[in-house]
């Protein structure tokens, strides 16, 4: 199980926003494929995951505030359940 978060892109950095999901629950991932978007203070990024699986549960919702750090989903590899 990989699990997808929010880096810390700073000291600063306390919180981003989800700014959209680009995969949902169920989905097939593949290593690099974009799992959702995000806005810093200073920028927008990708988040991609780094392994290939089934994406798990969304923990947050679009528009949501989530502290630097927090797990947003999961990869899981075959087998594996939340």
């Amino acid at each position: 199980m990989e699990e997808i978060f929010v880096p810390a892109l700073g000291m600063a950095m306390d919180n981003a926003v989800l700014l959209e999901w680009q995969k949902n629950p169920g989905d097939s991932v593949n290593a690099g494929d974009v799992i959702a978007i995000i806005e810093t203070d200073k920028t927008t990024m990708e988040i991609n995951a780094e392994t290939s699986g089934t994406l798990g549960k969304h923990r947050y919702v679009a528009n949501d505030e989530v502290p630097a750090g927090n797990t947003i989903t999961v990869v899981l590899a075959p087998g594996e359940s939340e």
